[in-house]
């Protein structure tokens, strides 16, 4: 009796065990695929079959590399939908020539790196230019303060990689006695440089206020040689004939600051401000190499009103991860092609393509299906 059971038993665990050539044309609604996770502190929940939501595997093709796609959405819709939840995962290289090689040195077991965003992987072209003739009327010159350039022409140029900045002085001395010094620090990601300039002013015979004009991202945090925080300071006068030398610091709310040093003299109730402007430029250079997605991973997830959201549209915070956990040959998709489930963990901040708002998406089970060609 006892060993009919456990045959009886060992027929009934075969019989629940899926054989992979008989996955139904409704592979799309297999309950197996699905999503349990928080976005924004909000909880989402997914079943392929149920309340319209399925799932489906891609293959496409994008930046010469195959991406490995699967997309929950409703009823089987595969482009711009809305609602749906998207995850890619871009080939390795070198590609493998075998279909199931590429395939499998992609999608392993372990830790994934997310695609970068275009801030991370872009270069800047800086320029920065002042007026020309300062270069024929005195001593004139660009020092890069991150390197040994110095440059004697009217324009400093360079490249900057993310995360690096650029730490410029430009420094001139002209025949007509006048000192100048600007030296600036700019983060090209942030866009806005911080430039400065002096606008004195002649009060009386015996003063002379120096008024800060700052260009960048307000608010300013402003420092003066005498120790000064305000946007104006006034400085008395002995003579007719006088002759200032101030400095002073901004740094604006981006971190990004400028020094400046001049003379301003002071001669018959006129006043020279020794003022020489200077204009930086930055340009974004788009690092299209397929190198920079190769095996790696996306999330995108387009909303009810259309708003795609995705963990490569910001910089992730060092907090993010994606963990392969299993992966499991699944039988044939609809189109015939062999199907794997790959069950993942994940946490990572999704930036809304326009406004740049993040919102943390962190999975508590998710399990999607993945095909080759």
């Amino acid at each position: 009796m006892i060993r009919i059971l456990s045959l009886l038993l060992a027929v009934l665990i075969v019989s629940c065990v899926k054989d992979p050539q008989d996955i139904p044309s409704g592979f799309s609604g297999d309950p197996v695929f699905g999503m349990t996770a928080i976005f924004e502190g909000g909880s989402v929940k997914i079943e392929a079959g149920k309340e319209d939501w399925t799932s489906l595997p891609l293959n496409l093709q994008k930046d010469s590399l195959q991406v490995y796609t699967s997309i929950f959405s409703m009823n089987g819709c595969l482009d711009q939908c809305s609602p749906s939840w998207t995850f890619s995962f871009y080939q390795a290289v070198p590609v493998a020539n075998d279909p199931v090689v590429a395939f499998s040195n992609t999608i392993q077991t372990g830790s994934k790196d997310f695609v970068l965003s275009d801030l991370e992987v872009d270069s800047f072209d800086i320029s920065l230019t002042t007026h020309p003739g300062l270069f024929m009327s005195g001593y004139s010159y660009w020092e890069d303060l991150n390197g040994p350039t110095t440059t004697f022409f009217h324009a400093f140029g360079s490249v900057v990689g993310y995360q690096e900045n650029i730490d410029v002085c430009f420094q001139s001395l002209a025949y007509t006695g006048c000192q100048y010094t600007q030296c600036i620090h700019f983060d090209p990601t942030t866009l806005v440089p911080c430039l400065i300039s002096i606008e004195p002013k002649l009060e009386n015979p015996n003063y002379v206020s120096l008024s800060v004009r700052p260009q960048g991202t307000p608010p300013f945090q402003i420092e003066w040689f005498n120790e000064s925080t305000s946007s104006t300071i006034v400085i008395p006068v002995q003579d007719s004939t006088a002759e200032i030398y101030a400095s002073l610091n901004v740094t604006d709310a981006l971190g990004n600051r400028s020094h400046l040093s001049q003379t301003i003299r002071v001669q018959d109730l006129a006043v020279d401000a020794c003022y020489f402007p200077i204009t930086l430029l930055s340009t974004p250079i788009e690092n299209s190499s397929p190198a920079v997605v190769a095996n790696r991973a996306e999330i995108s997830y387009r909303d009810e009103e259309g708003v795609l959201w995705s963990s490569s549209f910001g910089v992730q915070p060092g907090d993010s991860k994606m963990l392969i956990d299993q992966i499991s040959a699944y039988g044939l998709s609809p189109d015939n092609l062999q199907t794997y489930l790959v069950d993942l963990s994940i946490t990572a901040q999704l930036f809304n393509e326009i406004t740049g708002e993040s919102r943390l998406f962190q999975s508590q089970r998710l399990s999607i299906p993945l095909t080759h060609p």
